[in-house]
């Protein structure tokens, strides 16, 4: 595609801190002449065309918590992570193995810059991690899946599923979908969840051996410890919901030396309570780095320069894994979709078409 501006004009989603709508605004790109005349993107850059945005809870939970003094950095706070598009223009000394006309997808990582709800975006694939879309999957659904299986996939990390038994927290929700899935594929012997019952039926499909009601079990220390009775102590506890329903009884729940990893702590609201909750959090881990807990216990994050987005792309190339998507928007709805997502009853990923695929 080529261009004969200097300056990429386009639409996009932002705001200028939690206490201002997101809008949106026309924003720019700064391209670079190459020998022939046209324009490109700049060096070690490349520059998509997006199709899709999907969005996750951290997207709105950036744009509460960010303090207003942000503005003064940067009044145009993007909106959204996941994207999946084409790439228009390849910047020199760009390493990167995707080309010019190659559909992609991944996660813009900046947090304090742009975002993926907008029609064009320059990413720098040494930080923000693109691969080409698989082959059997569509646009919407390549938008879908990275942020969620890329963080799958670090709470399992070091983790050798075979033969165990795996408590997976929370596995209604995205991130927690493909948990059970890639423990079921690791070759976990028992899998089970803490889920609502209207997901009873497909995270018995995704893989779980044995489900808990949540909303039946509000505190469900005692159906876990039930289980424990029946079939011994489980070798790694997956937290994607979070809570300290578990630690009363954790020694007689994990194995020793076994594994609890999180992605919410302690505490997954807001306010004073997550507040406190991010305190013990902390304090939990620094008692398990020292060796003073009987079990490892790691709150974990995204590592966005692993390398894990080219394994995550064969695992859905070869039909391994599922990809939900709750409901497409269109680009002037995104109002509609984040309320969607705030409303905790989305069934998949909620997802922004920006510009249908020629």
């Amino acid at each position: 595609m080529p261009f004969t501006s200097s300056k990429l004009t386009y639409k996009a989603y932002a705001y200028k801190n939690g206490n201002y709508p997101i809008e949106l605004i026309d924003e720019t790109i700064d391209l670079v002449k190459d020998p022939q005349g046209t324009y490109v993107a700049p060096p070690g850059k490349i520059l998509l065309k997006i199709n899709y945005a999907a969005l996750n809870p951290v997207d709105y939970k950036l744009y509460h918590i960010k303090p207003s003094i942000l503005r003064f950095y940067n009044c145009k706070q993007g909106f959204g992570r996941d994207f999946s598009g084409e790439v228009v223009s390849i910047g020199k000394n760009t390493s990167t193995s995707v080309n010019v006309g190659d559909f992609v997808q991944g996660i813009y990582t900046p947090i304090l810059d742009k975002g993926s709800c907008a029609q064009y975006l320059l990413v720098d694939p040494k930080h923000c991690p693109v691969t080409t879309k698989p082959t059997n999957i569509s646009l919407a659904q390549a938008a879908a899946w990275p942020l969620v299986l890329g963080t799958a996939m670090q709470l399992g990390k070091g983790l050798d599923y075979k033969d165990s038994k795996v408590l997976v927290l929370g596995a209604g929700t995205s991130v927690g979908r493909y948990v059970v899935q890639l423990a079921k594929l690791g070759g976990a012997r028992e899998v089970v969840t803490t889920n609502s019952a209207r997901n009873k039926d497909l995270i018995s499909e995704l893989g779980a051996t044995e489900q808990i009601d949540y909303r039946q079990h509000p505190n469900f220390l005692n159906p876990v410890l039930e289980n424990v009775k029946n079939s011994g102590k489980f070798n790694f506890i997956i937290d994607c919901f979070g809570g300290t329903h578990l630690f009363p009884e954790i020694n007689h729940i994990l194995v020793k030396n076994g594994a609890y990893h999180t992605i919410v702590g302690d505490s997954p609201g807001h306010g004073l309570d997550a507040m406190l909750g991010g305190v013990k959090t902390i304090s939990r881990m620094a008692f398990s780095k020292y060796g003073l807990l009987n079990y490892n216990y790691e709150l974990r994050f995204l590592d966005n320069n692993s390398g894990w987005i080219n394994a995550a792309r064969e695992l859905i190339q070869e039909g391994k894994v599922k990809i939900f998507i709750d409901k497409i928007y269109p680009f002037d709805e995104l109002k509609q979709a984040i309320e969607r997502l705030e409303s905790g009853k989305a069934e998949g990923k909620v997802v922004v078409e920006v510009a249908r695929s020629e």
